[in-house]
């Protein structure tokens, strides 16, 4: 009778916490309403924090309290098992299995041995991804394939460039002039056998909506330039724990 009445406790604390965090989830989703595009979430998790909440989405990661009050930016590290849990969450739902890539699609680059591998979708007018570029170019120890993309509704010409490129006699170096040079195509021909549209439809299946969107080996997924440390990071990455 006691081994029920323990049972039915834990049961009951159970679907009450169920509630609770139902209810929380449902303000945190009232207060995303008024957020700006690129901050609305597709996501919403609890953490192992009472009343935190990881709010995600293909872009970025952010936390919220269960009140819909605060906003809190950055990560929640597990001190006991060395794990960023907020990276953890993010990763869970918009990493990718990258062996699933076509690689014929995309520009390819060997530097040095080769060892560490970045997947990248860029747009050759993204500000971001010219940035990005120019950093590519001092690292070493790297294979780096490159899907060429258009977000045509910021950069409407970028898709036909990106043909041009495709169509160049040596595409790569098209490419790295174009972006790290500000160098035009010489060739102006679109009508070679080319994979933009389908890098297009490929950026759509993996919710690509930003540039540069970085995937590792592993599948990892990063959004943006990042810091010099954190991108070194993010390259050497580790197998997380993920769901």
């Amino acid at each position: 009778m006691k081994k029920s009445f323990v049972l039915l406790s834990t049961f009951i604390a159970l679907c009450m916490n169920m509630q609770i965090s139902l209810a929380n989830i449902e303000t945190i989703k009232n207060m995303a309403k008024s957020f700006p595009r690129e901050m609305k979430p597709e996501f919403i998790d609890k953490t192992p924090i009472d009343g935190v909440y990881v709010l995600s989405n293909p872009r970025l990661a952010f936390m919220m309290d269960s009140s819909g009050q605060y906003l809190i930016k950055g990560d929640i590290f597990d001190l006991k098992t060395q794990e960023n849990i907020t990276d953890i969450i993010f990763q869970n739902h918009y990493s990718i299995n990258p062996k699933q890539l076509p690689l014929a699609q995309a520009f390819k680059e060997v530097k040095g041995n080769g060892k560490r591998i970045l997947y990248i979708f860029a747009d050759p007018d993204c500000p971001a991804c010219q940035a990005l570029q120019t950093g590519l170019e001092e690292m070493d120890d790297v294979t780096i394939y490159t899907f060429p993309i258009a977000l045509i509704r910021l950069h409407p010409t970028a898709l036909e460039t990106n043909k041009k490129i495709w169509c160049s006699k040596e595409p790569l170096k098209a490419w790295k002039n174009y972006l790290v040079d500000a160098v035009k195509p010489h060739n102006q021909s679109t009508s070679c056998n080319n994979p933009i549209d389908q890098n297009m439809e490929l950026a759509k299946k993996h919710n690509v909506d930003l540039t540069p969107t970085i995937f590792n080996g592993l599948g990892h997924r990063m959004v943006g330039i990042p810091d010099e440390e954190e991108f070194e990071e993010f390259i050497n990455a580790k197998k997380v724990r993920l769901n």
